[in-house]
């Protein structure tokens, strides 16, 4: 598992895609260690605020952000992706 190298691309693909004011992203793979005795992607979990979210409903700024991530899901290169997805506009949050 690679995961820093994995961290770095989720780390670029959403900084690109989303020019977050407030971006935090954690690799939580210690915390699942040995689960998944065949190997495969990693854990992580963001924290993003964008304005691209403005005017979005929560579910719909998921998926923004997993299509984002869609093709290391599909490379086995994340395992599980959990995510805190927040406005612009919401600035109490």
């Amino acid at each position: 598992m690679k995961t820093p190298e994995t961290a770095a691309k989720i780390e670029a693909i959403l900084r690109r895609e989303f020019a977050p004011s407030l971006f935090v992203l954690e690799d939580q793979s210690y915390m699942h260690a040995g689960h998944n005795p065949k190997g495969g992607g990693g854990h992580f979990f963001v924290e993003i605020r964008s304005k691209r979210f403005n005017g979005l409903a929560p579910l719909a700024r998921q998926r923004l952000v997993m299509d984002s991530v869609r093709e290391l899901m599909d490379a086995d290169e994340i395992h599980a992706f959990s995510m805190r997805c927040l406005p612009e506009s919401d600035q109490k949050s």
